[in-house]
């Protein structure tokens, strides 16, 4: 059997193997967090002055999770599977996607993402399948999401990790040059290598007072080089979450408004500061403990933990000035 051939029986296999198993996204069940559902993205950190507002919120964010489904060596993890299911309720959409919850609505859906392995070995066809049915659920749930949620409200994307390889796909499906564009409030594309020529008409972010650009970042500690390695982040896109520019100026933690440390629910503020390298963010080392690197400088996991309170903040002025102008318009 010749290698195409392999390769056309393999998808087609895999295409009926999980047919079954596709999402019907008019299910609940099939969304991580609904602003209509109790969930973990209506979680606030222990603060009092942080409120889940999104019973009056000007904006939604769709947000896609990162990889939850770490061990196994299948294709894609099953939609259906309690234990992952409760891992992603209780990590990313609660320490993750609640970011959003001061400003927006949040929508999160589930999808049958790629196995943690289907990365080491990315150039390979299957893995390239795998990805490839993540991102048909993904896309799939965004277009419920137009069809029967959005109403023309503004939209932010959010993403991490895998989440964020398959929002590039649906920016540049969705929003790149397309009409939707301009409901575009901003896209906090982190945690995965960004590249600015992925887009035609999508800027990069170069102010907080930007609109409709995107803000893409991955943390590791001060003079490490993962491009050694990875060369996906090679001049990939670089905003500091603590100036909201591309500039590779060192920013103290005195602009670090708020980490949130997971372990405890706590906001500490001042915990590190930040500067933009070759296509990385490059941080002091934490302060306080709960804050452990993989492989001793990447801070992957807490990309969005670290500056938690400036995300927040950013994403409420953005949505602000986003209304705002249309209003005037």
């Amino acid at each position: 059997m010749t290698k195409s051939i392999y390769l056309f029986f393999f998808t087609l296999i895999s295409a009926f193997a999980f047919a079954d198993d596709a999402p019907d996204y008019a299910n609940n069940k099939y969304w991580a967090a609904l602003p209509t559902v109790f969930d973990n993205a209506d979680w606030t950190p222990n603060d009092t002055t942080l409120h889940d507002n999104q019973t009056s919120a000007k904006a939604d964010v769709f947000f896609i999770h990162p990889t939850t489904a770490i061990v196994g060596y299948k294709s894609n993890a099953e939609i259906d599977n309690e234990k992952i299911n409760q891992k992603t309720d209780e990590t990313t959409i609660k320490y993750q996607a609640s970011v959003f919850n001061g400003a927006c609505k949040v929508y999160a859906p589930r999808y049958r993402q790629a196995l943690l392995h289907n990365f080491f070995k990315r150039n390979s066809q299957a893995a390239q399948n795998a990805f490839d049915l993540a991102y048909q659920d993904v896309k799939k749930a965004f277009q419920y999401y137009l069809d029967h949620y959005n109403n023309g409200r503004p939209i932010v994307i959010a993403s991490h990790s895998q989440g964020s390889l398959l929002a590039i796909r649906l920016l540049q499906d969705f929003f790149d040059g397309t009409t939707l564009q301009k409901q575009l409030v901003q896209a906090y594309v982190i945690g995965y290598p960004v590249q600015e020529n992925q887009f035609h008409f999508l800027k990069v972010c170069q102010s907080p007072d930007d609109l409709g650009t995107i803000v893409s970042y991955n943390t590791f500690e001060m003079d490490a080089n993962p491009n050694n390695f990875v060369h996906e982040y090679n001049n990939a896109i670089c905003v500091n979450p603590l100036s909201w520019t591309t500039e590779k100026t060192f920013v103290t933690s005195k602009y670090n408004l708020g980490s949130l440390q997971n372990n405890s629910g706590n906001i500490i503020p001042n915990m590190t500061g930040a500067k933009c390298g070759n296509g990385i963010l490059e941080i002091q080392k934490p302060k306080e403990k709960g804050f452990i690197p993989l492989l001793k400088s990447n801070y992957h996991i807490y990309d969005y933990s670290l500056f938690y309170i400036n995300i927040r903040e950013n994403i409420t002025h953005r949505v602000n000035l986003f209304t705002t102008t249309k209003t005037n318009n």
